[in-house]
């Protein structure tokens, strides 16, 4: 009997050893997805916040040489809009301080420059000090922008966001990391000049009711789970509800493994998907991810949509996609999807432009034909196509221009954006060709 119980006693010792070695191997593979979700979390917010300073100090270096209230009101509202995207990216990377003078720079920035148009508008003129002001925060803004592409060589890795996850974790110091580097602009930032100008600074141009779901029916949680199943194309089992996201757009979440996925409260729109993976060796050329791209588009239901540009990075296919209402392509009404190269599986689809600007519109007939506004695009540039374009204006409105895709007699490829209504050239963007895609500066 002794020896029975005995057995008895080692078999259940020896069970609860394998399912406590099992529990622990569960939480191990459990904490390295988290590692990865948070690696691909930072570089992501890094390199968000890299392209919005670039931006930044390209628009003021611009700045620099314009004098119209048109032009500098246009780049005031550029960089309004990027110096809040970099606040944002910001905001998502490891630190434990505060860059209060950073912060000040990025939110005084787009305001000072508001400040100036208005200040044209009404008559006045681009005094030395403000050509002084202008030129003081375009050397900021390069030296930021320098310091950030210098850390995308010396950061931009695993290792390095292992490195700086482990320090947040074990609450380790180290002293050459993304942190102490930021921290230390940060002080050499202290001497620069506190700008006076008229008017607190404001988020207006950012701050706009979404179209579609402004006066939308309320959903359930229900039925918002059921759309965000068919987005991420997996059973409604595999998602669980994980509360409400506040902002313009209020959306119910759901979570699943390594999966995130919204759906607007009003109207139940798929607002956002996002599946966390490492990235594997890619398999699909960028002419087969964007047919994926095209066919996943199909199958949630958004139908009338164009490819208009694409980019790869990190094993990932980003492609853009825009509205199509008759001949008139909508550079408003946008959604990104992307397929990741190495399996074709769709890892994002992310659609709030779209909901924030889509609704029924009533294009009149052009005031102006495609002739009248090709005469006003430079001789130096060659026009290789013409189309009816809907595009963003700085004041947060639409304009219906002809757009005019050139190239320059180096080669520089740009699009030339024409008002049909009014014959004011609209906009000037640069097309930034490479291997992994087209981006537009």
């Amino acid at each position: 009997m002794k020896r029975r119980h005995a057995i008895r006693v080692i078999s259940f010792l020896s069970a609860a050893v394998l399912a406590l070695g099992g529990r622990a191997v569960q939480l191990s593979n459990k904490t390295e997805r988290y590692r990865i979700m948070l690696q691909n979390g930072y570089s992501r917010s890094l390199d968000d916040f890299g392209t919005a300073i670039g931006n930044i100090s390209d628009t003021l270096n611009k700045t620099r040489f314009v004098t119209t209230p048109e032009q500098v009101s246009d780049m005031a509202a550029t960089l309004v809009t990027q110096a809040e995207l970099s606040k944002n990216a910001l905001s998502q990377l490891p630190r434990s301080f505060e860059l209060e003078t950073l912060n000040r720079f990025l939110s005084q920035v787009g305001n000072y420059a508001l400040s100036v148009s208005k200040s044209l508008i009404n008559g006045g003129t681009l005094t030395a000090g403000d050509a002084e002001n202008i030129e003081e925060l375009s050397g900021i803004a390069n030296k930021i922008s320098q310091l950030v592409s210098d850390s995308q060589i010396t950061f931009g890795n695993a290792d390095y966001w292992a490195k700086e996850l482990d320090k947040k974790v074990e609450s380790i110091t180290s002293g050459a990391d993304l942190a102490n580097s930021l921290n230390e602009l940060n002080k050499e930032l202290s001497d620069y000049p506190t700008l006076i100008y008229d008017g607190p600074y404001s988020d207006r141009i950012l701050e706009k009711e979404p179209e579609m779901t402004k006066n939308a029916p309320e959903v359930t949680e229900a039925e918002a789970l059921e759309t965000a199943a068919k987005t991420a194309n997996i059973a409604e089992s595999g998602l669980s509800y994980d509360g409400l996201v506040a902002g313009e757009i209020a959306a119910y979440r759901f979570v699943g493994e390594d999966l995130s996925v919204t759906v607007s409260r009003n109207g139940g729109y798929p607002v956002y998907m996002r599946r966390e993976t490492a990235p594997g060796q890619p398999i699909l050329s960028c002419e087969q991810a964007r047919e994926k791209a095209k066919r996943y588009l199909e199958r949630i239901g958004m139908s009338g949509f164009t490819e208009t540009y694409y980019f790869t990075s990190e094993g990932v296919c980003l492609v853009n996609f825009a509205f199509v209402d008759g001949e008139t392509v909508c550079y408003t009404d946008l959604v990104k999807v992307g397929i990741d190269m190495s399996d074709g599986e769709t890892v994002l689809y992310e659609a709030s432009g779209y909901l924030a600007n889509h609704r029924e519109r009533a294009f009149e007939t052009p005031t102006y034909s495609a002739e009248d506004a090709e005469k006003l695009v430079s001789r130096g540039l060659a026009i290789k196509s013409t189309a009816l374009a809907l595009i963003p204006t700085s004041g947060g409105n639409e304009a219906r221009c002809y757009e005019f895709a050139c190239t320059s007699s180096d080669g520089q490829e740009l699009l030339i954006y024409i008002n049909a209504k009014t014959l004011k050239e609209e906009e000037i963007l640069l097309l930034i060709k490479g291997d992994g895609g087209t981006l537009v500066k």
